[in-house]
């Protein structure tokens, strides 16, 4: 066996791959730029309606954790299992509710 083999066989098991999404995820709610966003516009629309709101750094890392938790939660659901089944048996398993 390879290096190519038994690399793709590791990125064949279903760990490391929602691990891999995870990470992207947790690199795009994660990152600064966008802690900084939507500081700002959460500041900008509550001015709009005349109140003062500042979430603080424990808020925003709360709410950008909620989120991540939904997107995760949402990509392993409708993302990686029709995948992961897809592989299995070459046809789309229906995604109980």
């Amino acid at each position: 066996m390879d290096l190519f083999s038994k690399v793709g066989g590791v990125f064949q098991e279903k760990l490391v791959q929602i691990s891999l999404v995870a990470a992207v995820l947790f690199y795009i709610v994660a990152n600064p730029m966008l802690f900084n966003f939507v500081d700002n516009t959460l500041k900008s629309v509550f001015s709009a309606v005349g109140v003062s709101f500042n979430v603080g750094d424990q808020g925003l890392l709360i709410i950008h954790s909620l989120v991540y938790a939904v997107l995760l939660g949402i990509s392993v659901k409708f993302l990686m299992e029709p995948m992961l089944a897809m592989r299995g048996n070459g046809s789309v398993k229906p995604v109980s509710a």
